[in-house]
């Protein structure tokens, strides 16, 4: 077996929202929490605010395109990739809240069809083989994705609390809906769910309110509410984040964890001026984010030695 490796764009992990997960929309079921004509924004008591959030989050980076000659085949394409996962947890007790990093993971995989195609990048890293039923590179690129997921669920069931009051998981909670006292952050919007009167109650949110929950029924299910951040400023989707909670759960237990995510979450948002992703891209995730891509290692050292490795075994 030979591999040969050519350079690849590296990127990240997009934590917006998939078009794939609006597939099969048939309309929110509004009368969850209240009834749809009795929509308004809702402001949670802020008397006894949850102590302690877990935000977990992960990253993936490209690091070469590389081509498989395996003897009396054609060519097989692979991709190598990085990705992490960690998992910081917030102390919302006091004024300042702290942030610090509870457990990670990194891990290294060379996707391909070849079930036995690992390569190493010298002593620095090396590629484990992960076996991908597509040969296109879109589904390469899903299979950093899925292994990604799977990383940041391992992280995240190995760093929860027996006392958590909410773990937030950047992006969708999909695949992720069993952790215990979980939501999904989205944070950009490709797809609005809300119309007519329901989505005016979206504009008409201040920082710190929510909307009621609703049920989303599209290719899987699941509840969700919209909340405000502050410093997007009103009367727009700028501030707006949505959650998402598994469908499985109570309603009054997804209602506590609305309210809990409209108490904590406004107090983690990030600031313009230094964040140009504010204020959806909670600081504590932005920090972690850096953290998690500073342990990826150096892309081109990686790639230097990918170029010059030779298959293992």
């Amino acid at each position: 077996m030979r591999i040969s490796v050519s350079a690849w764009d590296p990127g990240y992990a997009d934590s917006g929202e998939r078009l794939s997960d609006a597939r099969g929309l048939t309309g929110p079921e509004l009368d969850v929490e209240v009834p749809s004509v009795d929509w308004m924004p809702l402001r949670p008591d802020a008397s006894a605010p949850p102590p302690r959030v877990l935000l977990v989050d992960g990253v993936r980076r490209l690091d070469a395109r590389v081509d498989i000659d395996v003897p009396g085949q054609p060519p097989v394409p692979g991709l190598c990739a990085s990705y992490a996962a960690g998992v910081v947890v917030c102390d919302l007790a006091s004024h300042s809240p702290n942030a610090s990093m509870v457990t990670s993971r990194v891990e290294r995989g060379l996707f391909s069809s070849v079930a036995d195609a690992e390569l190493s990048a010298g002593p620095v890293a090396a590629y484990q083989a992960r076996r991908v039923t597509g040969a296109e590179p879109g589904d390469l690129v899903n299979a950093v994705q899925e292994r990604l997921t799977s990383l940041e669920v391992a992280v995240a069931a190995e760093a929860e609390p027996a006392d958590a009051d909410l773990l937030v998981l950047d992006g969708a909670l999909r695949r992720r809906e069993h952790l215990r006292r979980a939501v999904g952050f989205i944070k950009s919007h490709q797809r609005r769910y809300l119309t007519d009167e329901p989505a005016k109650v979206v504009d008409r949110l201040k920082p710190g309110e929510r909307t009621p929950v609703f049920l989303l029924k599209t290719s899987w299910q699941r509840y969700t509410w919209y909340i405000r951040l502050p410093g997007g400023g009103d009367g727009s989707w700028a501030g707006v984040a949505r959650l998402e909670a598994a469908a499985e759960l109570p309603v009054d237990t997804v209602i506590g964890l609305a309210d809990a995510s409209a108490l904590m979450l406004p107090r983690l948002a990030s600031s313009a001026h230094k964040d140009p992703r504010a204020p959806q891209n909670l600081t504590p995730i932005a920090g972690l984010e850096r953290m998690l891509r500073a342990k990826l290692g150096d892309p081109r050292l990686l790639l230097r030695n990918l170029r010059t490795s030779r298959p293992v075994g």
